[in-house]
């Protein structure tokens, strides 16, 4: 297992390192698809493989977040403003805010009992 790891950093480019780095100065859809495979067939795979090790609950939250981030990317550029300053701002609920030990699931279970 350990030589198996060496070989695959051995053969990292140091062009991928940089590749890397700048993902995560500025991510980009590109940057999270080439991280998935190379063709699309490939990238497809990753993601039904990402899926079947998901539970129902964190899908559901995965699927939330990219709606909320698709809806936010269009009230950007329909208002040609800057991005806003925290990811899910004005979401969470001010009166019984999120527990740091409770998962995203747990907590919309909490909210939709207490709505």
């Amino acid at each position: 297992m350990l030589t198996g790891s060496l070989r695959q950093v051995r053969r990292m480019d140091l062009d991928d390192i940089r590749r890397g780095f700048e993902n995560f100065a500025r991510p980009s859809a590109a940057g999270l698809m080439d991280s998935m495979g190379r063709t699309r067939q490939e990238r497809v795979e990753k993601m039904a493989e990402l899926l079947r090790n998901s539970s129902e609950a964190d899908i559901e939250e995965m699927g939330q977040i990219f709606g909320l981030a698709m809806a936010r990317l269009a009230e950007e550029r329909a208002s040609d403003a800057e991005p806003a300053a925290s990811v899910g701002a004005g979401t969470e609920d001010p009166v019984r805010p999120r527990r740091r030990d409770q998962s995203a699931a747990e907590w919309r279970r909490v909210r939709r009992l207490a709505s």
